[in-house]
């Protein structure tokens, strides 16, 4: 990892173990950039270019406040050209809130479906909820309510409820839940069967 990049992070965010565990502050940042754009954006650029999601999160933050350089959607453009994993989910939901574009929920969709760790399947399926729903993304979601590790299983779930209305949509929550939590395969299929139709 970049060395300046390496040093600024810790800086301005903290030890990464905190922000890993409790999630980023960028309060500083923030203050940062509203003193030192450029000096900011060129540490950001770093973080990206070291595959950093941090990085990814600070300029989907920036653009929250109105403070994201000009060439921000190009330059995530291009990083996610390579990226896979954390770094595109992350690059994905910084592109989201910048270009209001929901299609860049495509590339979570490709985590969500093609990701060796359950824990970065989970993530993808937890960052979807943020997107607004549609055919495709109940799709992939209810592919994902058949995967192997619960934990993706659940998540996905939990997005298509969120998708559908809430809980009060579903007549037997518990009911719903035990074949998600099954080892039965035909049950998380009839899970995703009955999720999916609350929200088609």
């Amino acid at each position: 990892m970049d060395a300046d990049w390496s040093r600024w992070r810790q800086e301005i965010f903290g030890d990464p173990y905190l922000v890993w565990h409790d999630g980023p502050d960028f309060s500083a940042m923030l203050a940062a950039a509203r003193y030192d754009p450029a000096h900011v954006a060129r540490m950001l650029r770093a973080g990206l270019d070291a595959g950093d999601s941090l990085a990814a999160q600070a300029f989907a933050q920036l653009a929250e406040e109105g403070l994201a350089p000009a060439d921000t959607v190009d330059l995530l453009r291009r990083a996610a050209v390579p990226a896979d994993g954390e770094l595109l989910i992350r690059i994905a939901e910084a592109l989201y809130v910048l270009t209001a574009d929901p299609s860049w929920s495509g590339h979570i969709v490709r985590v969500l479906r093609d990701g060796d760790s359950e824990f970065v399947r989970l993530d993808a399926a937890i960052a979807l909820a943020n997107f607004p729903p549609s055919p495709a993304l109940v799709t992939a979601l209810a592919e994902a309510v058949n995967d192997t590790a619960y934990l993706v299983r659940y998540h996905s779930a939990t997005t298509l409820i969120k998708y559908a209305g809430g809980m009060s949509r579903f007549g037997d929550g518990p009911a719903l839940f035990a074949k998600i939590t099954s080892e039965d395969p035909a049950q998380w299929r009839l899970a995703a069967d009955e999720l999916a139709a609350h929200v088609r």
